[in-house]
């Protein structure tokens, strides 16, 4: 039997990864579909479906899968075109919800790609997998310019807020359990800070160390940035 699923796809932060499994001999194979799949151009387009053709295409052949094995596919939009793929070659399969040894290989994997991007492992607890949209906006406007570029900003739910353009204030910080998803520090009671404060969903405050704060970026893409309550 062969077992195909996804993590990732409904993660801001980062592309998606596509894993196949053998699990008679715990073989597994795995690849990240690149982020710059998912700009605007190229989401549109939908080419992040066609790489997942390539990326089974190329584990089968590693995995040297033959046409009497029966293969599993995690229901989703993610294998659309896989489908017609496996139909035109042959192969017997079929959607069903995958479970076990697959989803946690390919779940934690993508944790580890998300995490060498720079999202800190205690974010990705604090997100609740899969990454609350929201929450994960905070991490990504801590550091604006350089952490969008690894966002899927082609999502239709990034367009409507891209503009956002958040209210700057300094202050000092009053409380003792916040982190600067900057630089991933805890912010000390006493402390100058820099607040900013936007909505998305709902009215957000950001609380960044005032030796981490950035330029608010004069670009189409919205600026913000975030704070973590450690007790959440």
């Amino acid at each position: 039997m062969i077992q195909i699923d996804d993590s990732g796809s409904g993660s801001f932060v980062g592309g998606t990864c596509i894993g196949v499994y053998r699990p008679e001999t715990n073989e597994y194979y795995f690849e990240i579909i690149p982020v710059e799949l998912y700009n605007k151009e190229n989401f549109k387009k939908k080419l992040y479906l066609d790489e997942v053709v390539d990326i089974v295409s190329e584990a089968f052949e590693a995995l040297k899968v033959n046409r009497s094995e029966t293969i599993e596919i995690c229901r989703g939009y993610m294998f659309e075109k896989l489908k017609t793929w496996l139909s035109s070659n042959n192969y017997t399969w079929y959607c069903t919800h995958i479970t076990g040894r697959i989803q946690e290989i390919v779940e934690k994997n993508f944790e580890l790609y998300t995490e060498n991007l720079g999202l800190p492992r205690h974010y990705i607890k604090y997100t609740r997998y899969p990454f609350h949209f929201h929450k994960i906006l905070r991490w990504v406007f801590a550091d604006f310019d350089n952490r969008i570029n690894v966002c899927k900003v082609g999502w239709k739910s990034w367009e409507k807020i891209q503009h956002i353009k958040p209210e700057v204030s300094f202050d000092l910080m009053d409380k003792s359990h916040y982190i600067c998803l900057k630089c991933g520090k805890n912010i000390r009671k006493g402390s100058e800070i820099k607040i900013l404060r936007y909505y998305s969903n709902r009215e957000n405050y950001v609380f960044l160390h005032d030796e981490c704060s950035t330029t608010v970026p004069h670009l189409e893409f919205a600026d913000s940035a975030l704070y973590m309550d450690k007790n959440t």
